[in-house]
């Protein structure tokens, strides 16, 4: 996956009309944007459960004086 969104290309577009060429590159682009930022999404709830889990058993070890 290109590291821009400028980069990208749709394949197969030649002979099709200009319009239909800007719409294609304006779609993959949205699709783009949308799977990283579900990746980024992912990664921040992974982040957060983890945090979470890490603060449950601070709390039970503080609780049960395993500290």
């Amino acid at each position: 996956m290109p590291k821009r969104i400028e980069d990208l290309r749709c394949p197969h577009i030649k002979g099709l009309p200009e319009d239909v060429v800007h719409t294609l590159h304006h779609s993959l682009v949205d699709i783009v944007r949308m799977r990283r930022s579900i990746e980024r999404t992912n990664k921040v709830l992974e982040h957060s459960m983890l945090a979470a889990a890490e603060s449950s058993e601070l709390l039970k070890r503080l609780r049960y004086g395993g500290l």
